[in-house]
């Protein structure tokens, strides 16, 4: 089975593929968790008119650097502050660059790959910062890659560029993967260039300072000990009392790497030897963030890259391999569809008509599969994207009312209570695209600052309403939000 390419098609492909991307945008609400709460960042930057030190419920947010929300709030001034829009643009381009800068690495294959990876391509849609930190820790690995290659210190100093504008969007991971992919890199050449490198560690340290110094000035030391002791410190002591064992990111593999788990499976297997600095980059991801106590599937993003670079290598030197891995993962696409239309699945979507979509896509990326590894690949990366394009067009409302701010909103408004007069507990921040503006009032409240509100309505989830004294409250309305059960009381 021979190798076959056709770069113009990989061209469409992906220009096809990142269309639709750009179908959710303007039909969702920011989905209840990370993105309500970077809704609320936004709307304090905008209301405060801060930049250095963004800020939630008015204290400083020491969990992520600022880049991101910088480029949020420019873009709130020109589409505005409840444009879903505004919110996704900063993924959307970094998912054009980081398929770009995928071609330039290895060809359209790994492009195709890593663009169809449903955690890259759903994540693309976010207003997460996950696309970009991985684009910029691709970038800084491509000039790691080159220095090694070329031994010329300015490929190392616009690695170390790369990876600190990384740290400045999303932290220090960023580093990390690259220290110990150079530390990696080292071992197995047994040998360094012989370059200055003290421009290049200087520049690692100096560019995220650029931010974090004037920051430090400003915060105070409040500020200062907050980030260092809890968000850096105490994240690297809590990584040896592991909430999730080592094993964790290995066990959810086949999740987070489709579509492409079997085939990536067998890339490794196969091409682990002439992809080694592709497998380094994999086990300089795979390595610290095991070690990490929090873990979450969407770490592993950063991994996405090489592996596609080691699909791409197999799909080209391992053809009949490639091929047999490919036609695995189409049948079992197409069990799960079978499956799947049959079950009862207790949610307000078709689950069973998107089910139906997947077995049938399923069975005519098989007949195409047929051809060679090359038509198989595309089948693989195409046919879950058609029953989530299915549900970008037909069912984004429905998917609204269960994943975002949406039902909560509309409790409130129901009560007709002042917004200065209702408190959230264990509540989600409230955003969606045509909130009323007086919502922007609401007090967020712990179970100290509850005492302090007199609220006349307060909402909160049912797990946690007993560490509230509710006392004088009666339950006005009921809602379920993301699957959870929240109560409304009013007074």
């Amino acid at each position: 089975m021979r190798a076959v390419t056709r770069p113009r098609l990989l061209l469409v492909l992906l220009a096809i593929v990142f269309a639709s991307t750009l179908l959710t945008p303007s039909q969702r609400d920011l989905f209840v968790g990370d993105e309500t709460k970077y809704g609320q960042v936004v709307r304090e930057m905008r209301a405060t008119g801060a930049w250095l030190l963004p800020t939630l419920e008015g204290a400083p947010f020491t969990h992520k650097p600022p880049v991101h929300f910088w480029m949020i709030k420019i873009l709130t001034y020109a589409l505005g502050i409840y444009s879903t829009w505004a919110f996704a643009i900063p993924s959307l381009i970094a998912y054009a660059f980081l398929i770009w800068l995928m071609w330039r690495m290895g060809g359209g294959v790994a492009a195709f790959v890593c663009a169809t990876s449903l955690l890259v391509w759903g994540s693309a849609q976010t207003a997460r910062m996950d696309v970009s930190f991985t684009a910029f820790i691709v970038l800084g690995c491509w000039f790691l890659q080159r220095f090694f290659e070329h031994e010329n210190a300015r490929e190392l100093e616009l690695c170390a560029i790369a990876l600190g504008v990384g740290t400045l969007i999303k932290g220090p991971m960023a580093i990390v993967i690259g220290v110990i992919l150079f530390a990696l890199e080292w071992w197995r050449r047994r040998r360094l260039p012989r370059v200055q490198y003290a421009s290049s560690i200087a520049l690692l340290i100096v560019v995220p300072l650029l931010w974090f110094v004037p920051a430090m000035i400003a915060g105070g030391s409040g500020w200062t000990r907050d980030v260092v002791q809890k968000q850096l410190a105490g994240r690297a002591v809590s990584s040896w009392v592991h909430a999730s064992p080592p094993w964790y990111y290995i066990a959810h593999s086949p999740a987070f790497l489709a579509p492409w788990f079997a085939l990536g499976v067998t890339a490794i297997a196969t091409r682990w030897r002439e992809q080694r600095f592709n497998g380094n980059w994999i086990i300089a991801v795979l390595l610290p963030y095991s070690l990490m106590s929090s873990k979450l599937d969407v770490y592993m993003m950063a991994m996405i890259p090489p592996m596609a670079l080691v699909i791409a290598d197999c799909v080209a030197n391992a053809p009949l391999a490639a091929w047999r891995a490919n036609l695995v993962m189409l049948v079992a696409f197409f069990v799960i569809g079978v499956v799947g239309f049959f079950m009862r699945v207790p949610v307000a979507l078709p689950v069973n008509v998107i089910c139906a979509f997947l077995a049938a896509a399923s069975v005519i990326g098989l007949v195409l599969a047929a051809r060679n590894q090359f038509a198989s690949t595309i089948a693989v990366g195409l046919v879950p994207l058609l029953p989530l394009v299915f549900v970008a067009v037909r069912l984004m409302p429905d998917v609204n009312e269960m994943a975002s701010a949406r039902p909560l909103i509309r409790a409130l408004v129901a009560q007709h209570v002042d917004a200065s007069d209702i408190a959230l507990y264990s509540c989600p921040y409230l955003w969606s695209r045509d909130m009323p503006r007086d919502l922007e009032l609401v007090h967020y409240v712990t179970p100290e600052s509850f005492r302090s509100v007199n609220a006349k309505l307060v909402a909160t989830s049912r797990r946690h309403a007993n560490e509230i004294d509710l006392t004088g409250y009666a339950k006005a309305g009921e809602l379920q939000m993301i699957g959870k059960p929240f109560d409304v009381y009013r007074k």
